[in-house]
């Protein structure tokens, strides 16, 4: 089974290299894209307080009137940068770096600039659209800038959770679609509603550092990401094993920020091929990203994905152990995840980079009417 070549376009390549530069003059190093050197310092520690991820429940109140709530509670300036149209053009702008080297300003109500109330509300509307575990990552991703907070780095880099941003897309209704991004350093929580259902490609998550501490506890959101992967892996025997290992490791996730419609050449070891074990272990490592929808909605991509296995591939690069970095791949028809282990930049500890696609309805496109094309 074939498809287009792995994408390293000239474009990843130069914002590579752009990147390389802004973290050189940082002090820092590493790979993403969307960058730009000379941003100038940004607030880096959080004012804004963070509900703890252990937190998170799912909310009775409907998305719709959620982001309403949410909206109705900003001024007007706020919510004049908070709202564009359904189809918005920049909604596809979206980046994993820190606001410190961006050249843009992310579309959105900043957190760091929301009073108390209006924070609860977003947080709540967090917690209405995604499933508690979805809500918990996200939190657990915002939550770990306040290590990064920290470093010598971050009013450079604009590391701290003041730096994360939420927009809307179109008007919160179940009879028009409307989508959300909330994200920043290391997030990119892009979701469509279209009559009731919840889309959420494309989604971006990833954290430095891995595990940090708050509140006395251990904080290690992606941890069962990454261990999901080293389960397929383990239980491939060994032509399998050897079937599904790419000859080297990615630098970075292939599919993340600025390569929607790219869609890597399907490789690896086929599912089609596997034991009942070991393809449920794959829609296992699947439902780490797909169970951050709500229940009905992620039962549903389940279902795509187990309508799929037959043509779905996993590929692997690194220590079957997960002794030093890993990458995987599960790539089907309607399924494209991606789990990448990097270096520190503002810790001496591992972070990850992650992504989750559905290459047939990016931003909810093929699940929306062309006349539900929706302004204010």
């Amino acid at each position: 089974m074939t498809g287009p070549a792995d994408p390293r376009s000239r474009r990843n390549e130069a914002a590579a290299l752009v990147l390389g530069a802004a973290l050189a003059a940082a002090g820092c190093g590493g790979a993403g894209a969307n960058a730009t050197d000379g941003a100038g310092e940004v607030p880096a520690k959080a004012a804004a307080p963070i509900p703890h991820p252990a937190d998170c429940a799912r909310e009775t109140e409907a998305p719709e009137a959620a982001a309403r709530r949410f909206l109705d509670a900003l001024t007007p300036a706020q919510r004049e940068a908070a709202v564009f149209p359904f189809r918005e053009p920049t909604r596809s702008r979206w980046s994993n770096l820190p606001i410190g080297i961006l050249d843009y300003t992310p579309n959105g109500a900043r957190l760091g600039d929301l009073d108390e109330p209006q924070r609860a509300a977003l947080f709540r509307l967090l917690a209405s659209a995604l499933s508690p575990q979805g809500c918990a990552v996200a939190l657990g991703v915002v939550s770990a800038e306040g290590a990064l907070a920290e470093s010598p780095r971050a009013a450079r880099l604009g590391w701290g959770a003041d730096n994360y941003y939420l927009a809307v897309f179109g008007e919160p209704s179940d009879e028009t679609p409307w989508g959300l991004r909330f994200g920043g350093h290391h997030l990119a929580v892009n979701l469509t509603r279209i009559a009731g259902e919840t889309y959420l490609s494309p989604t971006f998550v990833g954290i430095e550092p891995a595990e940090h501490e708050r509140e006395g506890r251990t904080l290690a959101p992606l941890r069962p990401f990454a261990e999901a992967g080293l389960a397929v892996i383990a239980s491939l025997d060994e032509a399998e094993r050897g079937a599904a290992r790419l000859p080297s490791r990615p630098d970075d996730i292939l599919t993340g920020a600025g390569e929607d419609g790219v869609v890597p050449r399907f490789t690896g070891s086929a599912a089609a091929s596997w034991s009942g074990d070991r393809r449920q272990r794959l829609l296992d490592a699947a439902h780490r990203w797909v169970g951050m929808l709500p229940a009905a909605d992620a039962e549903a991509r389940m279902a795509e994905a187990h309508a799929d296995l037959d043509e779905t591939w996993f590929s692997w690069q690194g220590d079957p152990e997960g002794e030093g970095p890993i990458y995987y791949r599960i790539h089907g028809p309607r399924l494209l995840v991606e789990f990448s282990t990097q270096g520190g930049l503002g810790s001496d500890r591992v972070h990850y980079h992650t992504i989750y696609r559905d290459p047939t309805n990016e931003y909810g496109a093929s699940a929306a009417r062309p006349a539900d094309d929706e302004t204010r």
